[in-house]
């Protein structure tokens, strides 16, 4: 089991369906795309802006696409409570 909240909030919330498809819809993009646009990137410039890093998140969703994680916070893959978690100190 995970003991940092960090990495437990991080684990529950990317391998979250909604929080994929939140990525994949581009949404993200707006923002960093509106950003570079205030900061005075090149207006020819912002496609391919929004489209590498678009790229790049299809890409760490590539490789972080390990669903097993959840059992690090006690959920299976189905993000449903397992029920046999041995809490740490019945593991010695």
């Amino acid at each position: 089991m995970e003991k940092n909240k960090l990495k437990i909030a991080w684990i529950w919330l990317w391998y979250n369906d909604i929080t994929r498809i939140f990525f994949m819809s581009g949404i993200p993009l707006i923002p960093i795309v509106y950003l570079a646009f205030i900061l005075g990137f090149p207006v020819d410039h912002l496609r391919m802006l929004a489209m590498t890093v678009y790229a790049i998140f299809m890409i760490l969703m590539i490789i972080f696409n390990d669903y097993s994680n959840l059992r690090r916070i006690g959920m299976n893959e189905h993000r449903e409570k397992l029920k046999d978690v041995a809490t740490p100190h019945e593991t010695e």
